[in-house]
């Protein structure tokens, strides 16, 4: 069976690349956001994937590419310094997921509020692939 990649709708259970920390509370992924003006906030993202509903503690217009994305946890940026957008050439975040109890992947996201173009790895592709997904 071939296979292209996860259903829209899958729920991700995220964690912070770096410390580990789970990053869904309260049904939405949690992310301490820096807008262009400075100014610090919380971000509560749904963790469905291609599903665009956010909320923040800060105001971030819809075609505001944010200044940075940190985990709440441990405050270290999610900034990945290799990869930018392929549609609108802004910063990407980069964050560990699974899909139930499946491995966890790295995806990669624009940090473009109405941006849905995101990447993972062959190799985790692959991964995904090999488990027989139900969320395929």
């Amino acid at each position: 069976m071939e296979r292209t990649g996860i259903n829209a709708d899958t729920y991700l259970n995220c964690f912070c690349p770096d410390c580990g920390e789970a990053l869904n509370e309260d049904g939405k992924a949690v992310f301490h956001i820096v807008n262009l003006k400075g100014e610090e906030g919380i971000s509560r993202v749904s963790p469905y994937l291609n599903i665009l509903d956010r909320e923040s503690t800060v105001n971030v217009d819809d075609d505001e590419e944010l200044a940075d994305v940190r985990c709440p946890h441990c405050n270290v940026s999610m900034i990945d310094p290799d990869q930018i957008c392929k549609f609108d050439n802004c910063k990407m975040v980069r964050m560990h997921a699974s899909v139930q109890d499946s491995i966890k992947l790295t995806i990669t996201f624009c940090v473009l509020r109405t941006c849905r173009w995101y990447t993972m790895s062959e190799e985790d592709n692959e991964r995904l692939i090999m488990r027989d997904s139900h969320e395929w």
